[in-house]
């Protein structure tokens, strides 16, 4: 028997929800094997692209590190030791 037959049959056998769950897995296969299909090279780039979009929009420039430590640094109270 072929592989794909086998699949079908036994996808053929699941409730519906959980058939749902098995196109949802093949879909994710086909992502991953799409995303290996990607150079090294090219992934460097894109990587490279989106840190320098990072730097550009500078999502740290409001806060105050000072303010920010010692905000962080707050005694709370311990729950159930009031």
């Amino acid at each position: 028997m072929k592989l794909n037959l086998a699949i079908a049959q036994h996808v053929e056998k699941l409730p519906l929800p959980r058939q749902s769950e098995v196109l949802d897995y093949v879909l994710y296969l086909e992502q991953k094997t799409a995303n290996l299909s990607i150079s090294d090279s090219e992934r460097s780039k894109q990587l490279t692209a989106a840190l320098k979009k990072v730097v550009d929009m500078n999502p740290y420039a409001k806060i105050d590190p000072i303010a920010w430590l010692q905000e962080q640094r707050i005694e709370r109270s311990l729950p159930g030791r009031d």
